[in-house]
């Protein structure tokens, strides 16, 4: 038992490190499976759970929930939009071929032509799920690990601007690039490592990842990112001993210049530079407002007009306050028709009613619930009296209790009655 419980600690020493790995991931790098993509989808296109337990187990019905749902996780792991349709290298990241199976490129092809290319599908929810289809059915099995997905032009365009205000790039050398003059001089090589680093395309450890460059200019499709070719140059200029700023901008210019997207990475500069110094020309302080004055006409009451002057207090005036500083407190109530002569509103008191609190009881006793004395009533045909607070009570020369609603009005029965019918109650008894 000992030595299952040394194993269990030593799973939890290996998992703990490999987990809080895969969690680590710097600047804006996207990493997700198809199976978190589809989840997400469903939330955002409010499919039932039971749906989505259904695709969990890889079956994809044809109808349109299921359509839409395949068509929302194409946009969202950049395989699909609208304007060109199919990104290649975009869903083959989620695919993976059978081992000793060379025909899936062929038979996916065959399969995109007949039921997507030469048809005309009603909408982008079909030729999504059609052109899915083709692919889960003849290129291979679906990915089940998270994936690299690669950022939208405008996400890339923002995380080059996060590196220009990290690196503090001087407004000369801004204007410069905003020009597209980018020029190489070392902090335009270290803002291309800031770049690759910051989307997940460079890390120290592994150097330039060419896989995500090919997803990365998913329009072009260049196979030329996955040649052979490609890697030695990478893995040449990565072991020339240079720092990785050079390492970075080295292999942009000598090994991947005239691949895929051209000036891909100098356009994000060019375009985050224009953005950076708007930024600096706008500023983020306002000029301060005087406190003005405001005159509002009122009612003629004589020829001559009445005037309340309104004193409009600006922020800027009360520094150091917060805000709620700045809402003014009316010192008198308004007026409803801003005549000065209307008359006053006399609020009404209404007075308020509390009833006295009944101790609670379980077994609702009738001593639980305590009322004040009452006088008690006698009903003189039958023999019971009654306390109207309560509803009921037993006398003390009687075996049984009956209600007191549905009998004749109750009278009070004067004391020397009561001697009487005592009396004779007595003379009963003893015959």
């Amino acid at each position: 038992m000992q030595h299952l419980g040394q194993l269990c600690l030593a799973l939890v020493a290996l998992v703990l490190p490999l987990s809080a790995q895969a969690n680590d991931v710097k600047g804006v790098i996207v990493e997700k499976s198809f199976l978190q993509s589809m989840q997400d989808c469903a939330e955002y296109l409010q499919i039932p759970r039971h749906r989505l337990v259904q695709y969990m187990a890889y079956e994809f019905p044809e109808d349109e929930d299921t359509k839409c749902l395949i068509y929302c996780v194409g946009v969202d792991l950049r395989w699909w939009n609208n304007t060109c349709g199919l990104h290649e290298p975009g869903i083959v990241n989620f695919f993976q071929p059978v081992q000793g199976d060379r025909q899936y490129e062929k038979r996916t092809n065959e399969c995109l032509e007949r039921n997507v290319r030469s048809l005309k599908l009603p909408n982008h929810c079909c030729q999504a799920y059609e052109t899915f289809q083709c692919y889960f059915r003849e290129f291979g099995n679906l990915v089940t690990c998270p994936q690299y997905v690669p950022l939208t032009k405008l996400q890339a365009t923002q995380a080059a601007l996060d590196c220009l205000n990290i690196l503090r790039i001087s407004d000369d050398l801004l204007k410069c690039y905003s020009e597209g003059n980018v020029r190489d001089v070392p902090e335009t090589r270290c803002l291309y490592q800031c770049i690759d680093l910051r989307t997940g395309l460079y890390t120290p450890e592994h150097g330039i990842y060419l896989s995500r460059f090919y997803l990365r200019d998913l329009e072009a499709n260049d196979l030329r990112y996955l040649n052979q070719e490609t890697k030695t140059c990478r893995d040449r200029i990565r072991h020339s001993g240079c720092n990785s700023c050079s390492e970075v901008y080295d292999t942009h210019q000598q090994c991947l210049n005239g691949i895929g997207v051209s000036g891909y990475t100098s356009g994000l500069i060019t375009e985050a530079s224009k953005i950076a110094l708007a930024n600096l020309e706008a500023g983020c302080c306002t000029e301060k407002v005087e406190p003005q004055i405001l005159v509002e006409p009122q009612v003629v009451i004589e020829p001559q007009v009445v005037v309340e002057p309104q004193v409009v207090v600006s922020a800027s005036s009360e520094e150091g306050y917060s805000y709620a500083s700045y809402q003014l407190v009316p010192e008198a109530p308004c007026i409803s028709c801003g005549r000065p002569n209307s008359v006053p509103v006399i609020p009404v008191l209404v007075p308020q009613y509390n009833p006295p609190s009944k101790p609670c009881s379980r077994c609702r006793a009738p001593s639980a619930f305590v009322t004040p004395a009452a006088t008690p009533v006698v009903d003189y045909r039958t023999r019971y009296r009654t306390v109207p607070s309560t509803g009921q009570e037993l006398l003390p020369t009687l075996g049984k209790s009956v209600p007191s609603f549905g009998y004749p009005k109750p009278v009070e029965l004067a004391s020397r009655w009561a001697r009487v019918y005592h009396a004779i109650d007595a003379s009963f008894q003893t015959h």
